[in-house]
């Protein structure tokens, strides 16, 4: 089974470069490419100077209670990085959108899983208070039809629990 990793679980999180293990920031959003189906880049706290700095995905060399990246990994500002700045400005919450098939709401997005390369494998969908009670589901990638920033249209609304795709 391959490695996913819950975008909401990246916030906050220590960034530490492998070679010295420097603590250099803090993880602060989550930038991804226009289409919405890879990360490209997370924004960090830029220090005491304020702002905000760029840790494209492929410096990332480990993701768990830190996120780790690569010796020499450089954190340019985002007002410097025009792609960055640009994909940042025309984001969207995805987090809270409609899932629908058939015409029917069958939840909401409550989290995205990426895997190591930061594709979007799938989302954890939140059926009502009740439900989540026996489990959150998970709606993967290659059932989705159509993703937008209104809705997200899924194939099928058998979806296995999250508990049983994700570790």
């Amino acid at each position: 089974m391959r490695a996913l990793h819950a975008v909401n679980g990246l916030f906050g999180k220590d960034v530490v470069v492998e070679d010295t293990g420097e603590r250099r920031a803090k993880v602060e959003d989550v930038v991804f490419d226009g289409e919405g189906r890879r990360v490209v880049a997370l924004l960090v706290g830029g220090g005491f100077l304020g702002g905000r700095n760029i840790v494209r995905w492929e410096e990332i060399s480990g993701l768990g209670d830190v996120v780790v990246v690569r010796a020499g990994a450089e954190f340019p500002r985002l007002r410097d990085d025009p792609e960055i700045r640009e994909l940042h400005k025309n984001s969207y919450t995805i987090t809270g959108t409609d899932v629908i098939h058939a015409g029917e709401k069958i939840g909401s997005v409550s989290d995205i899983f990426v895997d190591d390369s930061g594709a979007v494998a799938g989302y954890e969908v939140s059926r009502g208070l009740l439900s989540d009670l026996k489990g959150r589901r998970f709606l993967p990638v290659e059932q989705v039809e159509a993703a937008g920033k209104d809705a997200i249209l899924a194939r099928t609304a058998e979806l296995p629990p999250v508990g049983g795709v994700v570790r």
